[in-house]
């Protein structure tokens, strides 16, 4: 039923994390991290089988993350598709996305399963997060983890009815104190 295109290794985690993000996450063969496995990709269909799982992905048509608008990992797919337009407001444009998809809970949002999922679930993801980060080798893979680390601690803030601008006037006195 069609051609074998790429094969990777996936765990437990990976597969948990391939459903709740709408993308697929693999270990890296050198360093046993997992990793998003193709980017461009959006995951259509992820199945279990005694000793491994079957992925079938759809392919996007531009390069980077692929992610309908409303589906799970728009919100990370539009930050990233903005990045060589992204000024000083990116943060701003992304906690508003963050906040209007806690008013609507819209079905299939992978910002709708977090607030489902309550502050705890937040915080162990953003703590995972931190983890990616530091384990990061490449200079890609650190702009990668960031920015997770970046959109998880703002879905955190508004979880938490914690304003970014409360957030950046804390940075903004520790700047002027230097």
């Amino acid at each position: 039923a069609g051609n074998v295109r790429a094969a990777g290794r996936m765990n437990r985690k990976g597969c948990a994390k391939s459903l709740a993000d709408g993308r697929l996450w693999a270990l890296h063969a050198d360093t046993g991290r997992l990793l998003p496995f193709e980017a461009g990709s959006r995951l259509l269909r992820l199945v279990e089988r005694p000793g491994w799982y079957e992925a079938e992905l759809e392919a996007a048509t531009e390069p980077g993350p692929a992610a309908e608008p409303g589906t799970a990992g728009a919100e990370k797919a539009s930050a990233a598709s903005a990045a060589p337009t992204a000024g000083p407001d990116v943060l701003r444009r992304l906690a508003e996305l963050i906040a209007r998809r806690r008013r609507e809970m819209p079905e299939g949002s992978y910002t709708t399963h977090l607030f489902e999922e309550g502050t705890d679930k937040i915080r162990k993801k953003l703590g995972e997060e931190a983890v990616e980060l530091i384990l990061a080798g490449k200079p890609s893979e650190l702009v990668y983890e960031a920015a997770d680390l970046i959109y998880h601690l703002l879905v955190l803030l508004e979880a938490s009815g914690i304003g970014l601008d409360q957030v950046l006037a804390e940075l903004g006195r520790r700047a002027d104190a230097g």
